[in-house]
């Protein structure tokens, strides 16, 4: 059986990787925001340091997820 770019379990495939990574971003934008206004009301304590690190590593996560989710639906349109 050939699955063609219009055919319902390609678009259920594309949709939910990319609504996942959509997701993450908007979890990410928000975090952003968050530590934002930690950093601007207390400084940039030892706390505020290590949870920028964390979103910084969380950031780029999603750049490798992402890369990899691209490929991934691109390539299974090139082998068709």
């Amino acid at each position: 059986m050939r699955y063609l770019f219009h055919s319902p379990a390609f678009l259920t495939v594309f949709f939910a990787l990319v609504g996942t990574h959509g997701l993450h971003v908007s979890f990410g934008i928000i975090w952003i925001i968050v530590i934002m206004v930690q950093v601007k009301r207390f400084g940039l304590t030892t706390d505020n340091s290590r949870r920028l690190m964390c979103l910084s590593m969380f950031w780029h996560f999603l750049d490798v997820v992402w890369i990899g989710v691209f490929t991934f639906v691109y390539l299974m349109g090139v082998l068709q």
